[in-house]
């Protein structure tokens, strides 16, 4: 209820009430309405993980997509991550193949699949039976005959009943004797303006819970931050760098409301492909849940801890937090 409903009516009301105290962003650093002073919104909040992913490593390409070239941007900036490329299975991501695969599997019988040419096609009933028994990518390809990609749904929670383009998942032939198998993610202007309004959508949700008296609902808002970390992996609004940035804004978000994390995921796990390959915040919230939760420990350490703007007010300081060692 907390993802997929609207807020009641008391939470708006404690909105416009609150209206008076809402927080201005300095556009001083800020990559929306340059120029232009603005609430501060979820991507003045993203700006800030942006900026130290970028500064932890100034090698990486770590943009925002639709402040790439005009050109880049119109076209559809894709973000590409293999499980399989060529005869290599890719050791950080190929744990979920089988996974990943039965995604593919299940969409293809229920909706059909896309050629290079985004031309949808469906399977006859019998290589759809045929398709269920595939183990590999050599499997699949035998009754595939063809590169194809399938789109994961993404469900709404801003527009309820909608359902939006998650990723689509690839499989392409590869010379000699491999296969490329994907995920890519889009980034046109059109994706671009569902997942916004998603992003927004979510974020006056969190400010809202926030703000209730006497205090947040640590559930709740718990699932609402997961249900921003959800759809923040779905977008991909990044050149390179959107699950780490995604996971480090989760921690603050608890942070922000007196709660802290102090765990890892499980080994092996990936936190974003569970977002990428459920179809719905709430799912993803209950698989992660399961190791987040007996993790969660309320805490003080913001009420403590030193302005990081203050002291670290420029790049070399923020290297150098970024390489210190821990006190012995």
């Amino acid at each position: 209820a907390a993802l997929e409903g609207e807020e009641d009516a008391a939470a708006a009301e404690e909105a416009a009430a609150a209206g008076a105290d809402m927080l201005y962003f300095d556009v001083n650093g800020s990559s929306k309405d340059n120029g232009k002073q603005h609430e501060f919104g979820w991507r003045d909040f993203m700006d800030i993980a942006v900026k130290w992913r970028q500064i932890s490593e100034p090698n990486d390409p770590v943009f925002w997509i639709d402040l790439l070239a005009p050109e880049a941007f119109a076209e559809g900036f894709g973000l590409q991550t293999p499980m399989v490329t060529g005869q290599l299975n890719v050791i950080r991501y190929y744990p979920y193949f089988s996974r990943a695969l039965e995604v593919v599997k299940r969409l293809i019988a229920e909706s059909g699949a896309c050629n290079v040419h985004d031309q949808r096609f469906l399977l006859p009933r019998a290589k759809v039976e045929a398709l269920q028994n595939a183990k590999s990518c050599q499997d699949v390809w035998e009754v595939m005959q063809q590169g194809f990609y399938v789109e994961t749904p993404c469900h709404s929670i801003a527009r309820p009943g909608k359902i939006m383009a998650g990723t689509r998942i690839t499989l392409l032939p590869r010379a000699p004797d491999g296969f490329d198998f994907t995920i890519r993610t889009p980034g046109t202007p059109p994706r671009w303006v569902e997942m916004d309004q998603e992003m927004t959508h979510v974020w006056r949700l969190l400010t809202l819970e926030a703000r209730r008296k006497p205090g947040p609902d640590p559930d709740k808002f718990m699932d609402l931050a997961l249900a921003f970390y959800f759809y923040w992996v779905n977008f991909g609004p990044l050149s390179r760098g959107t699950a780490a940035c995604g996971y480090v804004a989760f921690f603050a978000l608890m942070l922000s409301v007196g709660y802290e994390i102090q765990t890892s995921p499980p080994e092996g796990t990936q936190v974003d492909w569970p977002a990428i390959l459920l179809p719905r915040p709430s799912d993803f919230a209950e698989e992660v849940k399961a190791w987040l939760l007996p993790a969660r420990a309320p805490t003080t350490v913001l009420d403590t801890a030193p302005h990081v703007a203050a002291h670290l007010n420029t790049n070399r300081r923020m290297v150098e937090a970024l390489n210190a060692a821990p006190a012995t």
